[in-house]
């Protein structure tokens, strides 16, 4: 199985223990880091990673990731925080204009707890 390659976005000390953990885990490779979602662009559109991890930047994570997203449609963001027992998992996905396209997205969301 081939390793994923993931990105880190993030300036704390938390961003770079999080690289080093997953850069001693296994099927996991950390291919590039930036302190910014805007420093991070011209980055990843050169190395293509198969999600970037967002680590627990900014005061506005709606804008920040919002960017992010746009720019990079296709690509899954993973939210991490230091202070949340959880991470977030964010894709941008395109749906057509019609409501039976729209009527199947929402079918497939997941079910929330």
């Amino acid at each position: 199985m081939q390793a994923r390659r993931i990105f880190i976005i993030g300036d704390s000390l938390f961003a770079e223990t999080l690289a080093g953990m997953l850069a001693r885990a296994g099927g996991v490779s950390v291919i590039g880091a930036s302190a910014t979602p805007e420093a991070a662009f011209p980055l990843l559109a050169r190395v293509c990673p198969d999600a970037v991890i967002v680590a627990g930047i900014g005061d506005d994570p709606a804008q920040d990731l919002g960017h992010l997203l746009a720019a990079f449609p296709d690509l899954p963001v993973i939210r991490a925080d230091l202070n949340a027992d959880s991470v977030q998992v964010i894709t941008s996905q395109r749906v057509s204009a019609r409501p039976s396209d729209l009527l199947a997205a929402i079918a497939a969301l997941p079910k929330r707890s």
